[in-house]
């Protein structure tokens, strides 16, 4: 009977450090996207997701991105990078000028704005 509840004692300090494990390889982060509405709203979401963001939420007052993702499957700088290749500038990434120039009317932002 001793011998089973050391072996109990034992797998379930496993499983607990085994789960301990997963939940810190993901992660969440915020950052600053500029744009002005819905649509730029919906696109970069789908950017983010697209560069293997599990959520990502993008609110259109403050411009702040968050984004929670696993880190073996992505990172900031890859779903930054995937926003910046659909038009809006980025803490790290800036949108290139010609894809910029094709977003609709509504969604041209200030590119001067910072985004710290």
């Amino acid at each position: 009977m001793r011998s089973v509840k050391i072996m109990f004692s034992v797998l379930l300090a496993f499983v607990a450090i085994a789960t301990a494990g997963a939940q810190k390889s993901t992660v969440t982060e915020s950052f600053k996207v500029l744009g002005n509405c819905g649509m730029c709203q919906k696109t970069i979401r789908t950017a983010a997701l697209g560069a293997g963001a599990a959520s990502a939420v993008w609110d259109v007052e403050t411009h702040t991105l968050s984004v929670t993702f696993k880190k073996k499957k992505t990172n900031v700088e890859a779903i930054q990078k995937a926003v910046a290749g659909k038009g809006y500038d980025t803490p790290l990434h800036r949108a290139s000028d010609s894809v910029y120039d094709k977003l609709h009317g509504c969604c041209k932002y200030d590119r001067t704005e910072s985004l710290q």
